[in-house]
């Protein structure tokens, strides 16, 4: 995808986010995901939890048969992103039919899913300690969440929210540490695409992915974060934004 297409593709996300305030909690007794997505109505939407293949067929196997006798094709027609919004269509099994933003139609796992209704997307400005239950005396000393991490918030509990991770694993984490600008979400985003490039050998790639970032969001402080990551500074040479590695401590709003 060239920097010209996603910078259309940030636009237009930037002009249908109306997402605001805290979710409405689950009603008691209401299932789990799984199972929700499982008894989804046609045309309710989810969120993709993890990179996966979008399937041509509800199977795990690296080729299916093709039009032609005797012939194979790749059991794959897209590679979904952690953050995207798919519509479901048909449950089968384990598998669910999902139509992703372009309308490619494909199969996903069921556990590689998180119904919509409900979650709101959000990220951290700094990093956060993540609790095994709401309450402070289950704090996890093993477990921190990194800056600009994208997250699902589940549902508000008090002072607490419970959010879904990359990992698939559920936290809590303080409810005044989450973010849910719409701006530092879409920086989030972009984060997440950057790391799993460079985890996948594609630096440069990477790199194209800051470039954007820089020039539809310059004055969200996320972008440094994702700079620092890929061993780069300001672009101009000058000193680092308030709270990045290397700069002054952040500002007060930083570390609410």
């Amino acid at each position: 995808m060239t920097r010209t297409t996603l910078a259309a593709a940030v636009a237009l996300a930037l002009a249908c986010t109306g997402q605001k305030g805290a979710p409405t909690p689950p009603p008691a007794g209401a299932p789990d995901a799984a199972v929700a997505v499982a008894t989804h109505a046609d045309g309710e939407m989810a969120y993709v939890t993890a990179v996966a293949p979008l399937r041509r067929e509800p199977t795990d196997a690296a080729r299916v048969p093709g039009a032609k006798p005797k012939s194979s094709v790749p059991n794959a027609v897209a590679l979904l992103q952690r953050g995207e919004k798919v519509t479901l269509v048909e449950a089968r099994d384990e598998w669910v039919r999902v139509r992703a933003s372009d309308e490619t139609a494909g199969w996903m796992k069921k556990g590689l899913l998180l119904p919509a209704l409900g979650v709101t997307e959000a990220t951290l400005l700094q990093p956060a300690d993540a609790f095994d239950r709401p309450d402070l005396l289950a704090l996890n000393a093993r477990r921190k969440i990194d800056p600009g991490t994208l997250v699902l918030v589940v549902r508000d509990r008090e002072l607490f929210s419970e959010i879904n991770l990359s990992s698939g694993a559920s936290a809590w984490v303080l409810s005044d540490r989450l973010s849910r600008s719409p701006r530092d979400v879409m920086v989030a985003k972009l984060a997440e695409k950057a790391r799993w490039l460079v985890k996948s050998g594609r630096a440069e790639e990477a790199k194209e992915v800051l470039a954007l970032a820089r020039s539809q969001f310059a004055d969200v402080p996320l972008v440094q974060v994702i700079a620092a990551e890929l061993g780069e500074g300001p672009p101009d040479g000058g000193a680092p934004e308030p709270g990045a590695p290397g700069g002054p401590p952040p500002s007060p709003w930083q570390q609410r």
